[in-house]
Formats: structure tokens, C-alpha cells, sequence
């Protein structure tokens, strides 16, 4: 890394995961989480410039402007846009796309080889978007395995569950791995019928994964599939200067 990296932020609904970027060797260094906009001060007070997605709340950005004037740091704060890196955005009104999906299906613009892909981000919410030819066919956004999990829990009686998931979609002879089990097949399920639906459309595309809960995925019998680690902060790498 070079002396003064740059430095990538992804806010999401859960956490703030930042990493470092050399555009020099365009290497980005090992991605650290905070739940603190503070806990930024360090990163940024090394950083040439800081680069920023936000899906959260939005004072988070104001916060984090803040502590970038404070630093001396110069922002810069993607936006979701109608058309960029050959991609076209299908949305009439594209600040209606959340930009972290915006921003991974840039990074999957410079990855794929057809530029005809789907991709699947599956943390907190799941989004699935699709691609063919760089035009943006359009998406999904569903309950993540924890949020339909915690559904459950608060809007039942009877139903419980704990934190631990073995990734499983056997079905199960007591009601925590009932939870869990079902969660998981009901999202496993939207990825395949995502694929199904994307077959009808375009006989060959790559299927791109990321997000926190990508492992469910791995072992899935289905080609062309690609794992990712942070697709958000690998596309405002395409903004660094």
C-alpha cells in the first residue's frame, strides 16, 4: 500500500466496513467493520481521500462529511446514476436504486466477460439484479436469512429459534432448526427461481455472490458462479481517482 491509501467506505444497515485501496497496484487491504462513525478518525486522518456508499441512515453521511472536514480528507459520495461504465440503470428514476446495488453491479460490469450476469448480495436485505448486454434488466429485494428469522420471532407466538445457523435446509424435528432450515431453503429458493427466471431470458450468464451470508450459497450446484468479498467497495474503487 502506498503511504496515503485511499480509503473505501460502505455504510450498510448493520454495520460501517471500510479497507484501504491502492490504485497504484490496485490492491485493497483486508476490510475492517465499525458500528461508530468515530472509529473512522484513524483510518481517515492516513487517507489521501475517502470514498463513500450509504444505505443507511442518511445523518450517518453528514457524520462521517463531518469527521472528513475534521480530517482534512476529501469525500466523495456515490450516487446511483441512469447510466455509468456502460451500464444502463432500468429505474425511471435511478436515486431510487439503493447505491450499494448500483455500485456492485459496477463492479460485476468490470469483472463479467459477456456483461450478462446476475448478481445476489444477501446480508440484512437480499437483492437480486440482472444484467444482459449492460442493460440493467431489473431486481428483487427480499428479506436476509437473520431479518426473516427476526420476523418470526417477533410477529409469533410460538416460534423460536437462536443464533446459530448450520446452513442446512434438511427438514428438521425441532422448532430452532425449523427456523433456521426454512429460512435458509426460503432463500436459497428466490436464488434459484432467480436463476430459473434469468435462463428464460439469456441462454448463458455468470452469477456473481456477496454480502454477509454468501457461505449459504457456496455449495450450490450452479455454474458460471463467482464469490465476491465486498462488491460495493470493489465498485466505488471505480471512482478513485
Amino acid at each position: 500500500m502506498s503511504e496515503e491509501p485511499k480509503l473505501l467506505i460502505d455504510v450498510g444497515n448493520t454495520s460501517i466496513k471500510v479497507a484501504n485501496y491502492d490504485p497504484v497496484t490496485t490492491s485493497m487491504a483486508p476490510i475492517q467493520r465499525f458500528k461508530l462513525v468515530e472509529e473512522l478518525r484513524p483510518s481517515l486522518e492516513r487517507a489521501s481521500h475517502a470514498y463513500l456508499s450509504n444505505v443507511g441512515k442518511d445523518d450517518v453521511s453528514a457524520e462521517i462529511r463531518s469527521l472528513c472536514v475534521a480530517t482534512n480528507t476529501p469525500l466523495f459520495i456515490a450516487r446511483t446514476e441512469a447510466e455509468a461504465q456502460g451500464l444502463t440503470n432500468s429505474y425511471l428514476k435511478p436515486s431510487n436504486m439503493g447505491v450499494d446495488r448500483w455500485l456492485a453491479m459496477l463492479a460485476c460490469m468490470r469483472r463479467s466477460s459477456q456483461k450478462t450476469f446476475l448478481v445476489v448480495d444477501i446480508g440484512t436485505a437480499m437483492t437480486i439484479d440482472a444484467v444482459e448486454n449492460g442493460k440493467h434488466l431489473g431486481g428483487w429485494i427480499v428479506p436476509g436469512v437473520s431479518l426473516m428469522r427476526e420476523s418470526l420471532f417477533k410477529n409469533t407466538q410460538r416460534v423460536f429459534g437462536d443464533a446459530e445457523n448450520k446452513l442446512s435446509t434438511e427438514f428438521a424435528n425441532d422448532t430452532p432448526d425449523c427456523v433456521s432450515n426454512g429460512c435458509n431453503a426460503q432463500t436459497l429458493g428466490t436464488l434459484l427461481l432467480a436463476e430459473q427466471q434469468m435462463q428464460k431470458k439469456v441462454k448463458k450468464f455468470e452469477l456473481f455472490l456477496t454480502g454477509g451470508d454468501k457461505n449459504l450459497f457456496l455449495n450450490l450446484n450452479i455454474q458460471n458462479k463467482i464469490e465476491c468479498e465486498n462488491l460495493v467497495l470493489e465498485g466505488l474503487t471505480l471512482f478513485v481517482d
